[in-house]
């Protein structure tokens, strides 16, 4: 894969998760505030099962930046990365805790200092932070991942099918396990079950499927319906079973889009090209950040009462523009800074 058209697919994976991942959230919303089965709460469950693709597509995307070419000093890999994700986890993890006590001020429900404690010892300070958390795991086993990955390309040389297979028996496991111990599964064992994710990234990239646009957009949409209507059917008949099978971001449906998505975003779109590039560096930032806007946005909206669909249309352009704009003001105000320190120096 040539240079420019690395950038463009990672870019194009990178952006479209991010989306999806505000995307997700606003969803989340919509289903807890419409009535179980009307029309207001399947627009917002097709678009939250739309969104799962997230999560999974960010760690597929890792994995083929990280694990394509052999890792060579660990130091220096645990140097680089730790500190782009243990200073984010802290500092965030600080910034959510104090938000979440703020919250619980302004609704007049004080949260208990201990609660918050709790939060954070368990891996979700706040409902996204528990993705650093896992990610901190993945990054401490890459070096291993790509000593073993490579390996095995070198010796027995196994296609992708091998990797597919190992990620739908890992996800099966995975999933089932989570359903059985639910709220008991500790975060250092978060990073295990998207391991086959994080490979399947690295053997995946660059590759292209046989199956055309139109048939992969198919694939994500019948997927994406086959999440939404297997959450009906759960809650329905099965409301007894802990956890909702096809939101888990390793569910089979969830898996099949994920893949369906992939192979549809690693092809190069030149039409998108210049807007993706442009919010790429900002995704991490708003990942972080918009779920404070996603609240702000709940408290404004709320009085209006506008429909439901209505409503998350504009909950999402207000909570990603906002992101956006912040991460875009705080890299500014970054470099201006030293550029001002330099000055005042001379």
């Amino acid at each position: 894969m040539s240079i420019s058209r690395y950038s463009i697919c990672a870019d194009q994976i990178r952006v479209f998760a991010t989306l999806a991942v505000v995307m997700l959230h606003v969803s989340a919303n919509g289903l807890n505030s419409s009535p179980f089965g009307s029309d207001s709460w399947w627009l917002a469950n097709f678009f939250d099962a739309a969104s799962r693709s997230s999560i999974p597509l960010f760690v597929m995307l890792s994995g083929a930046l990280l694990l394509s070419a052999p890792i060579g000093d660990p130091r220096q890999f645990y140097q680089r990365r730790f500190s782009r994700v243990l200073l984010p986890l802290v500092v965030w993890s600080i910034f959510y805790s104090g938000w979440t006590m703020l919250k619980a001020q302004v609704k007049g429900q004080p949260i208990m200092t201990e609660q918050v404690w709790l939060n954070l010892v368990s891996g979700t300070p706040y409902f996204h932070l528990w993705y650093l958390f896992m990610l901190a795991g993945l990054y401490a086993i890459a070096p291993v991942l790509s000593l073993a990955l490579h390996s095995a390309q070198q010796r027995f040389n196994p296609s992708s099918s091998w990797y597919l297979l190992l990620a739908v028996i890992t996800s099966a496991i995975y999933t089932l396990g989570y359903s059985t111990f639910v709220d008991d599964w500790p975060w250092p064992f978060w990073f295990i079950g998207y391991i086959p994710l994080m490979v399947l990234g690295a053997v995946l990239w660059g590759k292209q499927s046989s199956v055309g646009v139109v048939g992969l957009l198919c694939c994500y949409l019948v997927m994406a319906l086959i999440i939404a209507r297997l959450c009906y059917i759960q809650l329905a008949h099965y409301p007894e079973v802990a956890g909702i099978y096809s939101y888990q971001y390793l569910s089979l449906p969830v898996l099949g889009a994920s893949i369906a998505c992939w192979y549809l975003l690693s092809r190069p779109y030149r039409i998108s090209a210049g807007w993706c590039k442009f919010i790429a560096p900002y995704c991490f930032g708003i990942y972080l950040l918009h779920p404070a806007f996603l609240d702000l946005s709940q408290m404004l909206f709320r009085p209006l009462a506008l429909p439901t669909a209505i409503t998350m249309l504009v909950q999402f352009l207000f909570v990603f523009a906002l992101s956006l704009a912040s991460c875009i003001g705080y890299s500014k105000l970054r470099r201006r800074v030293p550029m001002s320190l330099k000055r005042g120096r001379e």
